[in-house]
């Protein structure tokens, strides 16, 4: 008995998946969005019975196993049912019911129906996109297009042309095609009229200097930086013809100037060993000097910084005299006092200092 039935024929389901995969061998190339297709066709058939029907997947179930988006898995429907490949039946509150078709012999009008799935809203989005950025770019592109052509025209538009250029009315035209009246021009390498360096009004620049070269400058000697304070040789000489002025006629005494040990000034008057510089160095106020504190002394003077006091010995506690509790918290047991001996102790350097502190105010 051969194993080999030749009448053996195949199950609707499985006829029905073999003709999708003639269909995408024959067309796949051509389209590349058809095997997406026939991808979620397949997954559909493998949940229907074997003669096509009772076939009912969830879109998530179809998406996950398809390894795309819902949205993907709706289209894909779509496109198999406007083929004649696919029937749906909706039920409510539940997935809907899919019946296999059985493909007739003959190739199926993809074509037609895949723009379900080409024209996606991601697409149309990136599409309006594009045509606005074209749109603008020859908007931009024919802006320029007529600013260059606008450019480029002559200054003689519509007969037009501006005084600049009109020829004297005594003078004859230029035989030199490229210059303006009063101003010779050459042509340059770029088509560009550039003034010539021969032309009638030239001008010597006068920014930073003298445009009159026929002046004789002084001549400028240097001066010598004097310290602040000194006399130079012109105070020093009127100070001198002030003095003889002011001298009483017969006098024989005259007035000698002398020179300071500073090397910078001069010493007019007898009665002084110092220029004026010098002195007024000397006469500026010396930096207080913060030093110990002073006793006064009979007659206003000051002495000499009294020395610190040195606290009095710790008072001893009698241990037969009854457990007191002092202010602090502390308890003690000193005669005389409700205070520690801590607290005495402390009293008394207070006191000292009030009274350091009176001194040094005095």
């Amino acid at each position: 008995m051969s194993t080999t039935d030749p009448e053996r024929k195949q199950a609707p389901r499985t006829a029905w998946i073999n003709a999708l995969r003639g269909e995408l061998l024959r067309v796949g190339k051509r389209i590349p969005e058809l095997a997406r297709v026939v991808h979620v066709g397949v997954w559909i058939a493998t949940y229907a019975d074997a003669d096509g029907s009772h076939s009912f997947p969830g879109r998530d179930t179809l998406a996950c196993l398809a390894g795309c988006s819902e949205e993907t898995v709706t289209r894909a429907v779509k496109v198999l049912m406007d083929v004649g490949a696919l029937q749906r039946k909706r039920r409510p509150n539940a997935s809907s019911m899919y019946q296999l078709v059985t493909l007739l012999p003959g190739p199926l009008p993809w074509e037609e129906h895949m723009h379900h799935m080409t024209d996606t809203r991601q697409r149309k989005a990136y599409a309006k996109k594009k045509a606005e950025a074209v749109a603008d770019v020859v908007r931009k592109a024919s802006t320029v297009a007529v600013q260059d052509e606008a450019a480029e025209e002559s200054d003689s538009v519509r007969g037009c042309v501006p005084d600049s250029v009109h020829g004297g009315g005594s003078e004859s035209p230029s035989e030199d095609p490229d210059s303006v009246h009063g101003r010779p021009r050459t042509t340059s390498t770029d088509a560009f009229r550039t003034a010539s360096t021969a032309g009638v009004y030239k001008v010597t620049p006068t920014s930073g200097r003298d445009p009159r070269t026929d002046k004789e400058l002084v001549g400028l000697s240097p001066q010598v930086q004097q310290r602040a304070g000194v006399r130079g040789e012109d105070d020093f000489r009127r100070q001198q013809d002030e003095a003889g002025a002011a001298a009483q006629p017969g006098a024989e005494d005259e007035i000698v100037a002398r020179r300071c040990a500073c090397g910078q000034g001069h010493i007019v008057r007898a009665d002084r060993d110092l220029c004026g510089g010098c002195l007024k160095d000397a006469r500026k106020p010396q930096k207080p000097v913060q030093g110990a504190f002073l006793v006064s002394l009979d007659g206003g003077g000051q002495g000499i910084p009294q020395g610190r006091r040195e606290p009095g010995p710790w008072p001893k506690e009698d241990p037969a005299a009854p457990l007191l509790v002092c202010g602090c918290g502390r308890e003690h047991r000193l005669r005389g006092s409700d205070r520690c001996p801590a607290c005495v102790v402390a009293a008394a350097a207070e006191e000292q200092r009030l009274e350091l502190e009176a001194v040094s105010n005095a």
